[in-house]
């Protein structure tokens, strides 16, 4: 009995095992089949229902890429203040150095102008005045207004005479006399000689000339035994044109070239003395060294001593 009590035991023990394992069973079959159903998971994936599987997966993660580009865009679109992109322009180099360029040039047109005035603030070197202690025109007329100084006391006292003499019939250069050659000054015609930049092939009547000085005029005279036809050319370049000057040949002045205005005068044999311009430049209508000033050059006379039939009026 105990035999077959023990073996009924044994028996249940056992039978309880079998339940015990299938029941545990179920918790370690579905790894299993998970694992062994791999295939069929396979076999399914070609099926309907993997291929909605198959296209959850891929529009989740293109869907949180779509979700992050159109939050992006989202930010700067129209019903949301977007940070503003800043590109960087390239500078305008060519056109910084043009404004470099023409700065550098208006400083150098500056400086020369600058230069001009004060090269212009003294005579030329050389020049002969005949105003003695006094250095120009106006500093002498001043003196004579103020009671300073008489006629008889200046060295030359015809440079401040300027009576207009009768004319006569006489159109030489001794008509009226000067005490320089050419003359630089003194009592003169009543016409003057036309001064607009005028270049005269024959000899002009003195008192004429000198009337154009007081009108603050600079003559140029050459002597015509000195200079040859290349050398008249090369000086009346100088004057033809420029207003406020005339010139003409004086026969036996005993030098190539004289440039005179009222009071003054420059003398050289040199055609290419740079003195001759800057005379031209320094006295052509100097209000310090002009006795007349602001009257005209043009309208004047064009005679010359060689015009027969033509007298100067005065």
């Amino acid at each position: 009995m105990a035999t077959k009590k023990q073996s009924a035991t044994k028996s249940a023990g056992k039978g309880s095992t079998g339940k015990g394992d299938s029941a545990e069973d179920p918790k370690e079959t579905p790894v299993k089949e998970s694992a062994g159903s791999k295939g069929s998971s396979k076999a399914k994936t070609s099926g309907k229902t993997p291929a909605k599987g198959a296209g959850k997966t891929p529009a989740k993660s293109s869907g949180k890429s779509a979700f992050d580009t159109s939050s992006k865009n989202a930010k700067s679109g129209p019903g949301r203040k977007g940070r503003a992109v800043q590109v960087k322009q390239p500078k305008p180099w060519g056109m910084i150095l043009t404004f470099a360029g023409v700065g550098v040039v208006a400083l150098g047109l500056i400086g020369a102008a600058v230069f001009v005035v004060w090269d212009r603030s003294q005579p030329p070197e050389g020049v002969t005045d005949y105003y003695g202690e006094y250095a120009n025109y106006s500093e002498v007329s001043k003196a004579l207004q103020d009671g300073d100084v008489t006629e008889e006391d200046l060295e030359h006292p015809w440079v401040v005479q300027q009576t207009h003499v009768d004319g006569d019939e006489d159109t030489s250069n001794d008509n009226p006399t000067y005490e320089t050659t050419p003359p630089t000054g003194g009592n003169h015609l009543g016409a003057w000689q036309t001064c607009t930049g005028s270049v005269y092939a024959a000899a002009i009547v003195d008192g004429n000339a000198v009337h154009s000085l007081e009108h603050g005029a600079v003559w140029l005279t050459y002597d015509p035994a000195l200079v040859d036809g290349d050398g008249i050319a090369q000086l009346s370049e100088k004057i033809n044109g420029r207003d406020y000057t005339l010139m003409s040949p004086y026969p036996e002045q005993g030098v190539e070239v004289s440039v005179q205005a009222w009071g003054v005068q420059y003398q050289t044999d040199d055609l290419n003395d740079p003195k001759i311009d800057e005379f031209l430049d320094y006295y052509i209508q100097n209000a310090d060294n002009t006795a007349e000033a602001n009257a005209a050059c043009s309208g004047g006379v064009s005679t010359t001593v060689e015009d027969a039939g033509q007298m100067p009026t005065g």
